[in-house]
Formats: C-alpha cells, sequence, structure tokens
C-alpha cells in the first residue's frame, strides 16, 4: 500500500478542527454541490407540499443529504411515507424501521405528517423559529376581559368591547363582545352583558351586575335580574367571572366561562380606574340613544376605504329599558335594538336593524344599500345620490321602531381596534421549522466526507462519526445508521463487509457486549474513537465501493426476482415502501 505524504489521522484532525469551513470550501468548488446549494436557497421557501419537495430534485438532494439518506433519491414512495406518517405511530415506516435517520428526518417535518402533506406555509426557515399552520379550531371553553372601565367620577358610563372569535365543537364561529353600562344610582357598579356581535343572536340573553371596590378591583358578581351572587368580596382571591350560554348550530347549547378577574386583586383582568387621569380602554362600538319607538344613531366610523368584509354592529340598546326594569321584566324576554351594517361590496355597504339576541323577533325591517365615495362619506342610498339616510325602522315584539342616522363615515386609514376580550380557542398549530442554513451546512458536510478524497482513507467516515455518535446509547440506535455501525465494527476488529453479511439478528449477537456507548460521552472519547478507526484502517485497508441503498441488497425496488421476493410482497401501489415495510 502506498504511503500517502500526510496521514489520514493528520486530515482528520485538520478537517476537524472547522468541517464546516472546509465543507462550505469545498462546495464552491465541487460544480455538483455548488449548483443544488443554489437551488435550494432559491427554491425551498417556496415549497408547501411533499410532492412539491419530490419533484425539485436539487432541493430533495440537500434535504436528504442534510440528513445522511442521499441512498434514498429514487425512493419516492419511501420518502413520502416518512413525511405523511407520524413518525410517533407504532404503525409508521420510520417507527417500524428503528432508523435513526429516518425518524428524525419525519419528525423534522411534522408539519407534512400531520396535514396529509400539505400545509399552508412552508416548514423551511430561514433560522430556527417556528412555523404556524391553520388548522381546525379548537372548542372555545373560556374567554377573558383584560380591561380598564372609566373611573367613578368619569362622565363615561359605557364600555363596549371589539368581538372576539369562538368556536363550537364543529369548529363553526360566533363573534362576541360585551357591553358595559354604569348605574345610575351607584358609580361602582356596572352591568355587563356579553352579545352576538354578528347580530345573528346566538349568543343568549344575559345581564350581570359587577361591583368594583374603590381601588378598582372586582368586589363582587351577581346575576343583574334574579340577584343571585356568583362571587362576593368575602371570596378574597376568587376568579370573578360570568356564565354565557351559546347556540350551537345544530340546536345545542354551548358554555363559556368569561373570566373578568380576580377578586380583591388589581394585578390583571378587568379594573376599574381611580382617577380621570388613568388610561381607560376605548370602546369599539357606540349604542343607540333615546327610548320608546323613536332612536337615534351618531355618526360612527365602520371601518376603511380600503377594507373588505367589513362589518359594523352598534352595541345592543333596550329602548323600554326603564319600563322594562321598574317591572323586573326578565332580560330573555326584552327586546334590544342594534343598527347592523355589513359591508356588501368595495364600497357599499347594507344597512338594519336587528335584535342581536333574537334574529327572528324582527318581523319586519328596512335595509338600504349605502355607497360612499372615495373619501369615505356617503354618496348615495339604493343607487339615489344623496348624503342622507332615511330613518330605518324595523316591527319587534308588534311594536315598530324607528332610528334615525347620522351619516356614518370610512376612514381613509387603519381603523384602530381594542382587543382586550381574548379566546383560549387555538386556531393555528405550531411546528418547529426546519433551518435552511442548518440544512444546508449539514449538506455540504455530507457532501464534502463522501467526497472520493476523503472516503479513499476513510477520513470522511470519520468525520460523520464525529457529528452524529454523540447521543447514541444503545445498540438499535448505532445499527440503524450504516456508516456508524461501519466504523465501531472495523475499531473492535471487524470487517464490516464480511459482518454485514450475517442476518441481523446474528450481527446483534456479536456486538452485544462489545460496544463502550460511555466512550461517546465526551468529545475527546469520541475523538480518540474516530482516530482508533482510521488507525484500524491503515493496518487492515477496506474497500471504498460505492454505497448500496437497501433496496439493492435485497433485489432491488421493482425486482420480484431478487431476495426481496422471499418476503413474500409485491411492487404494487406503495412501490418501495412496502418492501421496506415488510422488510421491518
Amino acid at each position: 500500500m502506498a504511503i500517502s505524504t500526510v496521514s489520514p489521522i493528520t486530515s482528520y484532525l485538520v478537517a476537524q478542527k472547522d468541517e464546516t469551513t472546509a465543507a462550505q470550501n469545498y462546495a464552491k468548488t465541487d460544480s455538483v454541490t455548488a449548483n443544488e446549494v443554489a437551488t435550494f436557497e432559491k427554491d425551498a421557501g417556496s415549497i408547501t407540499t411533499v410532492d412539491g419537495l419530490l419533484k425539485n430534485y436539487s432541493v430533495l438532494q440537500v434535504v436528504l443529504g442534510a440528513y445522511g439518506l442521499s441512498s434514498l433519491s429514487g425512493q419516492t414512495a419511501i420518502i413520502k411515507d416518512l413525511l405523511t406518517q407520524d413518525p410517533s405511530s407504532s404503525t409508521s415506516l420510520a417507527s417500524k424501521s428503528s432508523n435513526a435517520s429516518w425518524q428524525a428526518f419525519a419528525k423534522a417535518f411534522a408539519v407534512w405528517s400531520e396535514h396529509d402533506g400539505v400545509s399552508t406555509v412552508s416548514p423551511f426557515t430561514t433560522d430556527d423559529s417556528k412555523v404556524s399552520v391553520a388548522s381546525t379550531p379548537t372548542e372555545t371553553t373560556q374567554l377573558t376581559l383584560t380591561a380598564t372601565l372609566p373611573s367613578s367620577t368619569s362622565s363615561q358610563d359605557s364600555y363596549t368591547t371589539a368581538g372576539v372569535t369562538t368556536y363550537d365543537s364543529s369548529g363553526n364561529a360566533t363573534n362576541v363582545a360585551l357591553q358595559w353600562t354604569r348605574s345610575s344610582s351607584d358609580p361602582l357598579t356596572w352591568t355587563v352583558s356579553a352579545y352576538d356581535a354578528d347580530g345573528d343572536g346566538a349568543v343568549a340573553n344575559n345581564s350581570y351586575s359587577v361591583t368594583f371596590n374603590t381601588d378598582g378591583s372586582i368586589a363582587s358578581v351577581s346575576n343583574a335580574i334574579s340577584g343571585e351572587s356568583i362571587v362576593t368580596s368575602s371570596d378574597d382571591g376568587s376568579t370573578a367571572f360570568i356564565p354565557v350560554t351559546l347556540t350551537d348550530s345544530d340546536g345545542t347549547s354551548q358554555n363559556i366561562k368569561l373570566v373578568l378577574g380576580t377578586v380583591n386583586s388589581t394585578d390583571s383582568g378587568t379594573v376599574m380606574a381611580t382617577s380621570d387621569t388613568q388610561t381607560t380602554s376605548t370602546s369599539q362600538a357606540d349604542s343607540l340613544s333615546g327610548s320608546g319607538t323613536s332612536l337615534t344613531m351618531s355618526s360612527v366610523v365602520l371601518g376603511t376605504t380600503k377594507g373588505t368584509g367589513q362589518s359594523y354592529l352598534s352595541s345592543p340598546l333596550d329602548p323600554d329599558q326603564a319600563l322594562d326594569d321598574s317591572d323586573s321584566i326578565p332580560a330573555s324576554v326584552r327586546n334590544y335594538m342594534s343598527v347592523k351594517w355589513t359591508q356588501t361590496g368595495t364600497s357599499t355597504w347594507s344597512v338594519s336593524l336587528v335584535n342581536p339576541y333574537d334574529s327572528t323577533s324582527v318581523t319586519s325591517a328596512s335595509v338600504y344599500t349605502v355607497s360612499f365615495n372615495s373619501t369615505g362619506s356617503v354618496s348615495q342610498v339604493n343607487g339615489m345620490s344623496t348624503d342622507k339616510i332615511p330613518a330605518l325602522t324595523a316591527t319587534m315584539g308588534g311594536v315598530t321602531y324607528s332610528v334615525n342616522l347620522d351619516s356614518p363615515t370610512l376612514s381613509m386609514t387603519t381603523k384602530a381596534t381594542e382587543s382586550t376580550l381574548t379566546s383560549n380557542s387555538s386556531t393555528t398549530t405550531s411546528y418547529n421549522g426546519v433551518d435552511m442554513s442548518t440544512l444546508v451546512d449539514d449538506f455540504e458536510q455530507t457532501q464534502y466526507e463522501q467526497s472520493k478524497a476523503n472516503q479513499k482513507d476513510g477520513v470522511g467516515n470519520a468525520l460523520y462519526f464525529t457529528r452524529n455518535i454523540s447521543g447514541v446509547t444503545s445498540l438499535t440506535q448505532l445499527m440503524s445508521d450504516a456508516t456508524l455501525t461501519k466504523v465501531v465494527e472495523t475499531v473492535l476488529g471487524y470487517d464490516p463487509d464480511q459482518i454485514g453479511a450475517l442476518d441481523y439478528s446474528q450481527q446483534v449477537q456479536i456486538l452485544t457486549g462489545k460496544v463502550d456507548f460511555s466512550q461517546f460521552k465526551t468529545a475527546d472519547g469520541i475523538k480518540k474513537y474516530a482516530e482508533q478507526y482510521l488507525a484500524m484502517l491503515q493496518v487492515n485497508p477496506q474497500s471504498s465501493d460505492d454505497a448500496l441503498s437497501t433496496m439493492d441488497l435485497f433485489g432491488g425496488s421493482n425486482s420480484s426476482e431478487g431476495i426481496a421476493a422471499l418476503f413474500d410482497v409485491s411492487s404494487s401501489s406503495s412501490g418501495s415502501s412496502s418492501l421496506y415495510s415488510a422488510l421491518f
């Protein structure tokens, strides 16, 4: 054997000091590697499906190479199964194979395995950030309000939250908002009601009385109609809440706990300002004014001139509240009224009167189509040029009501929304992104290690072993990686080609008890082991034939005559995947 001027151990030690740089330099000089990296960096960020990955050869080569799976390059059925099957399932190909590289590959692309190979965003990221994929929303069980109401001396006596989307068990959405109204007799007491902010009547009538302490903390919560107490000031530290009932699309009830804060605490949740100089939450909807059958709606900003799919609902008003209060009329049978605006086109909206608690209670209502000009002002009503909107009328409970509208406007800039009400529903699932720069580094290192120059004397295998042996603590983990196994078998004095010809169980029997995994716990131990491997190769050189894929050893992916035929499997629709599954 010819003696090289530079020993393999010296070459290994030099390369191992900064393999990343050495690999990057190699990638610049090797045209194939350079071209594949360039294509990967250009295309990977736009790939959102497994099929898209399989169709882009260069991106696929980089991904497979980074995980040491280049031998699977032509096995598209195998790759697809690895990327679309749940790697945590005992029946998945990755799990059944016990191959650590396959499992790591499958887990990295978990976003695809949980979404049938398709995601709304690419799993490839430019850093180690997460990717969020839209998913079926979870059922809403709790809402939380974090808001500051006006002080007891403020002239502002109402507050309405922006709506928050809630979901039932089938993923159907309801937009819920809260309306707060200060008591005319006690400035520390407010009435709060939850309502359907889309005006569709999905939220049952409700009314609760919340009293605050002078320090702004919640003192008590009770049912405003029955007087039944929910929490009192003696329940120090308890959760202050109100129950909200929604009617699901199938007619069943959905109960939601609306958390207001903590009794006698100003640390979080809903509080009342202690002075007029304290910043308070901005009301997100206005109410009608007046009483009886003649009401008024002041001018409001509905949305923006450039928005789409917008809507606005005034907060509910009981036009007969004084009479209903004196007669102790239950909230469930009171009539409430809101003005509902819905965008129907680029510059057109429809407007009508609704009962946000019971959409069926309005037996007749006028509906107008209102057009806005480019500056956000009313320009037409029902196709006629005018900046005035006729009075809206609606009949509810046999009584006809009329609402005079001061013409609303659209903002030419973004309309600010203060979201103080939040839901515990989850509408997206987060996954760890696959860092493109890390993939490129690993691919370049793999290409560098597998180059002919490094394979000739085993330096490439030694470098690969140094990078990947850490964390391997069992014989099963070791034997799932052919290169790691080859290094260990060589150090133990075995010929990898000879031992590889034996049955798997025989190989396990030979290696059991022979491998000291404690040597792989430190960087120094790993380096010494790699040097031993290179030293053994100097004594007993091995052939450097091109590596064969697993299916090559079993007769090829489509062979019906090779050794794979002994397993009584055919190359049907799943191709190589079915063969692999049968082998394991």
